[in-house]
């Protein structure tokens, strides 16, 4: 799976949708400033900026909204110590998407110090104890790292806020700081929490990859660490970094010899996702179809199943009325088939996903993903050496 598909499922998918609850309202605390607006105001006054992401349809937001951002303590620390305005992710998917809001409720917080850098955030329901302890924290000079332990935080939270400190550091140049941040990131991610393996395989290796590129001691503290892998048999980690330091030759090696290999068969299977992406960027399309999706009808319809347990929020976050995490899912296995030239098989996938799940974002999906396959494998055809 793409890199960019992660963000595609996570965010860009979840956040178009209007209103359903009725009029939103916001408590009296927030004003009606613009971000713009918000930011210019906060630096004239030399106060924070407190934005909360925020939407009518979540029932933990309106939890907040009942019982936090009324609360008069609350309000009173607001109006002497911050602007605070709300934005509905709805209504600003571009503002969400920039500040990498995932999930609902999400503060962020920025200081007269960090300007127009973030310095912390929280995700989930938070009640007026929790904020005010979080806010004061922030007033009294902790750092965002110190402000990890105010409120008690996921793990996936305490990952996001170290992500957000990584990318201030090299936006501002500090790529030593940075390159131990993302190091403690790597090491982080590799254990603890179930749900922080979507993290290692997407959006932290696309930051590192992003410093290995303007950062040499970046790149070889990671093709350290690939090797350490490769040494210790850790064959996830090492397929990982071998994506974020453009060596997927290495992947495509060991898969040519590891295919003809049954013994190789689970390691194949449990990293997919990861194997597919290189085969796929390689034009190595047969290969995707017949070692992954030998059967692609019952791939479908447990990616369909999948998709519906994605769709049920957990107590402290929601997500959007609307979202469809299936049609991402599925477009791989389609894609793959029309690259590899089975047209048959490629139609009767199509109908399948048409029939579990008929709706415009499916039908633009497979449309949008038949024409780039086709001129990609057109554009395959005449790169190739004329045989002799």
């Amino acid at each position: 799976m793409e890199i960019k598909l992660w963000h595609q499922i996570t965010l860009s998918s979840l956040m178009t949708l209007s209103c359903a609850i009725g009029a939103w309202a916001h408590a009296d605390v927030f004003s009606d400033y613009t971000l713009e607006q918000a930011k210019q105001e906060s630096q004239k006054d030399h106060k924070f900026l407190l934005i909360d992401f925020t939407a009518s349809w979540c029932p933990p937001c309106k939890g907040m909204e009942s019982y936090t951002w009324t609360d008069d303590a609350v309000q009173a620390w607001i109006k002497e110590n911050a602007i605070a305005i709300q934005i509905d992710v709805g209504k600003d998917e571009k503002t969400s998407e920039s500040l990498n809001v995932k999930e609902i409720p999400t503060l962020v917080l920025f200081t007269p110090q960090s300007g127009s850098s973030e310095f912390a955030r929280q995700v989930g329901f938070m009640n007026s104890s929790q904020l005010l302890r979080w806010l004061e924290g922030a007033k009294s000079g902790k750092s965002a790292a110190a402000l990890e332990t105010v409120q008690p935080a996921s793990e996936g939270n305490h990952i996001s806020i170290r992500i957000s400190k990584a990318r201030e550091m090299q936006s501002v140049g500090q790529n030593a700081e940075a390159l131990e941040e993302y190091i403690r990131l790597w090491n982080i991610s590799g254990k603890g929490d179930p749900s922080l393996p979507d993290l290692r395989v997407s959006l932290i290796p696309y930051d590192i990859k992003k410093l290995t590129l303007v950062y040499s001691p970046a790149k070889s503290k990671f093709t350290e660490i690939r090797d350490a892998a490769e040494k210790a048999d850790n064959l996830h980690d090492w397929l990982i970094l071998n994506t974020i330091l453009n060596d997927n030759a290495r992947t495509l090696a060991w898969f040519d010899k590891a295919k003809t290999d049954p013994k190789q068969r689970e390691n194949i299977t449990k990293n997919t996702s990861l194997i597919e992406s290189v085969l796929f960027a390689t034009k190595r399309w047969a290969d995707a179809a017949n070692f992954f999706y030998p059967e692609p009808l019952t791939a479908i319809n447990d990616m369909y199943k999948r998709a519906q347990d994605m769709k049920k929020p957990r107590p402290d976050t929601e997500v959007a009325k609307d979202f469809d995490p299936f049609p991402s899912m599925v477009l791989m296995v389609y894609g793959v088939y029309v690259g590899a030239g089975r047209e048959a098989e490629a139609q009767k996938i199509a109908d399948e996903c048409l029939r579990l799940d008929d709706t415009p974002s499916m039908r633009d999906g497979l449309n949008n993903m038949a024409k780039g396959m086709h001129q990609a494998r057109a554009a395959h055809s005449q790169a190739k050496p004329p045989s002799k």
